[in-house]
């Protein structure tokens, strides 16, 4: 065998070498540094409709958990210390902390509450119910109103802090469980003359197709879809998900501001699009 007939053969065991490596390594990202390399997305919102009382407003919005896949017992501490590091005002959950490919076990309940727990905000917790939590709802209304927050389920909450003028949080449980009760939802009261400065949590982003108009909507649902791969799109092909496939979107005057989550959902791979926690500071113009 000649010399220049070797050589090919070698180049050609590298080459395969290297591509054994890369998709070792791809698959390696995707499935585990990825998914838990959680990144803060910061954002400053400013509306002259904001109460001054408010000016400067710190707010954490965090969703879709989906405990059983890569978030579970080990990971939601790292969730709840980077949550608490932001030292937020207002700490918002939009849904899907449950996961309906999992069944949670005593020791998984009892990991939740105490982490969930652990969440500190200096006003107030809210949360609202996603599509998943439907599948055992009672559970879920357990663990997050033994953690502090309130749940609001087709509620609302009227919120004065350190001013006259409130602000008003409405929460919708999930449209795509049919769930939802707007009517139900929206506050009422006979003296108001003017509209409070509203907020409004849901779970799933097609809230904004309906007949509200809030100052500021959040929600999530979404994952972003968990990744964009070419001539594949979105391993989440859902209506409702390619719809809404971004961070922020308006209608009228209502902004809308969605997360793209923590956890994953039945593939629990992510790429290009890590987890999130939002953060968020309302300013007055």
């Amino acid at each position: 065998m000649k010399e220049n007939e070797i050589v090919p053969k070698k180049r050609w065991k590298k080459i395969l070498l290297f591509l054994i490596l890369s998709i070792l390594f791809f698959y390696v990202y995707i499935r585990y540094l990825e998914p838990n390399w959680i990144k803060i997305h910061e954002q400053a919102i400013y509306d002259e409709n904001l109460p001054f009382s408010y000016d400067g407003l710190k707010i954490t919005h965090f969703s879709d958990l989906l405990y059983g896949e890569t978030i579970n017992k080990s990971t939601i501490p790292k969730v709840v210390t980077k949550i608490n590091e932001l030292n937020s005002d207002i700490v918002i959950f939009t849904g899907d902390l449950l996961n309906d490919t999992y069944e949670l076990k005593e020791q998984d309940i009892e990991a939740l509450k105490e982490n969930l727990k652990n969440i500190h905000a200096n006003i107030k917790k809210y949360a609202v119910i996603g599509d998943n939590d439907a599948i055992n709802k009672t559970l879920y209304l357990e663990i997050l109103e033994s953690s502090n927050f309130l749940v609001l389920d087709n509620q609302n909450d009227l919120l004065y802090y350190e001013g006259n003028d409130p602000i008003l949080f409405v929460g919708t449980a999930s449209i795509k469980e049919h769930l939802i009760d707007i009517e139900k939802a929206k506050y009422r009261e006979k003296d108001a003359t003017t509209p409070y400065y509203t907020i409004w949590l849901s779970h799933e982003p097609t809230i904004i197709n309906e007949d509200i108009f809030p100052n500021l909507i959040f929600a999530g649902h979404t994952l972003k879809g968990l990744t964009s791969l070419p001539f594949k799109g979105f391993l989440l092909n859902q209506e409702e998900i390619n719809e809404f496939t971004g961070s922020q979107y308006q209608k009228q005057m209502t902004r809308m501001y969605i997360s793209n989550g923590l956890g994953t959902y039945k593939i629990p791979i992510r790429f290009l699009n890590r987890p999130s926690i939002n953060f968020y500071r309302l300013y007055k113009n």
